[in-house]
């Protein structure tokens, strides 16, 4: 009965360093930077957000998800016949910074992940979110910024690829 215990103390230390690690803080960003933006990001019509990747406005359709892309995230979702949603040139606090993963398994893979999950790895979107605050734009919730990987590991984009997808219209300032 010994082997059977050890096995299952082994079994939930790896679910707790695997449930423990799937949401940290990237050691690069702090709560005490600064997120400038540069210039105006307009929020497409019904929609929350709008998307950069290699320092350009772009759609969600438009999208490379294997590249690193960013979001400025809204509090609120752009309603048909309201002003657009702007976010302005300014500085935002970083107030807080997650990392989380979401694992995307397509449906005849899924079946297949279950029985050889050493051979078919799912989808993987690692993501880096970056809380945000400002008096001056207080609709302005997050910037969150990720990318997709096909294997197994910790593949959180760094402050190096983010500042490159953002490219010039928003820095990233840290102390």
């Amino acid at each position: 009965m010994q082997p059977v215990n050890r096995v299952i103390q082994t079994i939930l230390l790896a679910a707790g360093i695997l449930v423990a690690g799937g949401c940290a803080v990237t050691p690069s960003i702090n709560p005490v930077s600064i997120v400038q933006v540069n210039q105006p990001l307009e929020i497409p019509n019904r929609k929350a957000r709008v998307y950069i990747q290699n320092g350009d406005v772009t759609a969600k359709r438009d999208l490379d998800p294997w590249n690193i892309y960013c979001s400025v995230l809204m509090q609120n979702v752009h309603t048909a016949g309201e002003p657009k949603l702007t976010v302005s040139p300014g500085q935002f606090e970083i107030i807080k910074v997650r990392e989380y993963d979401e694992h995307q398994y397509f449906p005849g893979n899924f079946v297949a992940s279950l029985l050889e999950w050493h051979n078919i790895p799912p989808i993987v979107i690692f993501t880096v979110e970056m809380r945000l605050k400002s008096p001056e734009q207080p609709g302005v919730r997050a910037l969150i910024c990720a990318k997709q990987v096909e294997s197994y590991g910790r593949h959180y984009p760094t402050l190096a690829e983010i500042k490159t997808a953002l490219g010039n219209a928003i820095e990233i300032k840290t102390p």
